[in-house]
């Protein structure tokens, strides 16, 4: 099994749900969900749809040593997302839009707006910034404590390219380890997930976000889905969310110590009833306090009297702690048990990933007056290459900068522009005289004909 990155439904449900959860201390908390009834799904989507976003980014590889001359390679890929802000905040995974150099996110309305990175956590999780000319439509939060396996879920999102796609399921499993942080309890579900759901919400039938699809787990032979998808739990999210607005990063509570689960022969053999808990493998070397009060061997069982079931849930416990607080850890040593103090500290690795996060992430969006083309006449290559007529009039884009409206538009080097609105364009004089008429006129957009590899298209340049 491999885990990936992945980067209308006409029916009318009847459910009322009463749900139980075992707590991390072993508590069984009840809860009872609002009961809904006769859910109209196609209509739940369309309030849905509004929210969600495709995502879209452009990176660009430079060349290898020695290839100077040559051009940056153009890499594109897609993604999903959400608003949480209808001031313009877009929620996604961190692996959507690292290294991107341009970031463009879609609406369901075909609107499209450049992104910046807003925050990015070293946990799959990043913010974007959009500034849109009226409020956006946000989502609600759903409580991820509350799901059970058999519950029904929408997964909404961008996969494989084809925007707003929605897929059903239910909750497959919970508390999934895939091994991609210390701190992983993902929700599993059998809604359909593919390249390009990432970053994309999984609501309930309530209509409420109780997860973010990140990962799929597929067989080495394929990369689509086989009806096992992983989301972010929502509270997990929520959690990061607030972190990152307030400080940039997760300020996540960390101890100097490696753990391993207890298992039922360790409990035997030091003697611990109940036998649940991690037990203290090694404290880092450049800790020397925190090695006075726990010692290798020592079984932690709770954390401010919550109890430890495993590494995973240990990890999170100290983790929602603020860091500099104080935590009380219960412990077993020689037969005893007995309660250490403890400072938790900053997480080293947060830091470390705030400190060399790609200077590129926050790299504004080009100034509008400047469309970033580079222009020249056509060439027999281009004519060849474009299947243009010798007598076609038309100008070459020889650079196309990261960043600029052109780029957002998708226009690339290599493309040519043929109209401009209904006119044809033979000379670069010519294509720029056009546009600061267009802007003496008072226009915002003028539209040009460009012609691709896969075709011809029209695309609106902004006048400045």
């Amino acid at each position: 099994m491999r885990f990936l990155r992945v980067s209308a439904v006409a029916a009318m449900i009847v459910v009322g749900l009463a749900i139980v959860r075992v707590s991390p201390a072993g508590h069984a908390q009840s809860y009872r969900s609002a009961p809904v009834t006769a859910v109209d799904v196609p209509a739940l989507v369309a309030e849905l749809l509004p929210s969600v976003v495709n995502i879209s980014t452009v990176r660009y590889e430079k060349p290898a040593s020695g290839a100077a001359n040559t051009p940056a390679a153009r890499r594109s890929s897609l993604g999903s997302g959400f608003v949480i802000d209808p001031a313009g905040v877009i929620l996604t995974n961190r692996h959507v839009i690292e290294k991107a150099d341009e970031i463009t996110v879609t609406f369901s309305d075909g609107t499209s707006l450049g992104a910046t990175v807003f925050a990015a956590a070293v946990v799959d999780i990043a913010l974007l910034k959009v500034t849109p000319a009226k409020p956006l439509p946000a989502v609600r939060w759903g409580d991820s404590f509350k799901l059970r396996q058999g519950m029904p879920v929408i997964a909404i999102g961008n996969p494989l390219g084809y925007s707003s796609s929605v897929t059903m399921g239910i909750v497959s499993a919970l508390d999934r380890d895939i091994n991609s942080s210390p701190y992983d309890d993902y929700v599993q579900t059998d809604a359909s997930t593919n390249p390009g759901s990432s970053g994309g919400p999984l609501f309930n039938l309530a209509g409420e976000v109780v997860g973010v699809n990140s990962a799929i787990g597929t067989t080495s032979d394929t990369s689509g889905s086989v009806g096992i998808a992983f989301a972010i739990p929502s509270n997990d999210v929520q959690f990061v969310v607030n972190r990152l607005l307030k400080y940039d990063r997760i300020r996540m509570g960390w101890l100097a110590v490696q753990v391993q689960k207890v298992t039922k022969a360790v409990a035997e053999a030091v003697g611990l009833p109940g036998g649940r808990g991690v037990i203290v493998t090694s404290i880092e070397p450049d800790h020397p306090a925190l090695a006075k009060v726990i010692w290798p061997g020592d079984v932690i069982s709770a954390v401010d009297g919550e109890e430890v079931a495993d590494a995973r849930i240990f990890n999170r416990q100290v983790g929602q702690h603020q860091v500099g607080s104080i935590a009380a850890l219960t412990i077993w040593r020689d037969g005893r048990e007995m309660v250490v103090k403890v400072q938790i500290a900053d997480n080293p690795q947060d830091i470390r990933y705030t400190l060399t996060r790609p200077a590129r992430l926050d790299k504004p969006a080009a100034d509008g007056r400047d469309l970033g083309l580079g222009l020249a006449s056509l060439n027999s290559d281009a004519r060849t290459r474009l299947k243009l007529t010798e007598d076609q009039p038309g100008l070459l884009l020889t650079t196309v900068e990261p960043f600029s409206p052109a780029a957002e538009q998708g226009l690339l080097a290599g493309d040519a522009i043929l109209m401009v609105h209904r006119d044809p364009v033979s000379s670069v004089r010519e294509f720029w005289s056009r546009m600061e008429r267009a802007h003496a006129a008072g226009q915002t957009k003028v539209l040009v004909l460009v012609r691709t590899a896969a075709g011809d298209r029209w695309v609106a340049l902004p006048v400045g």
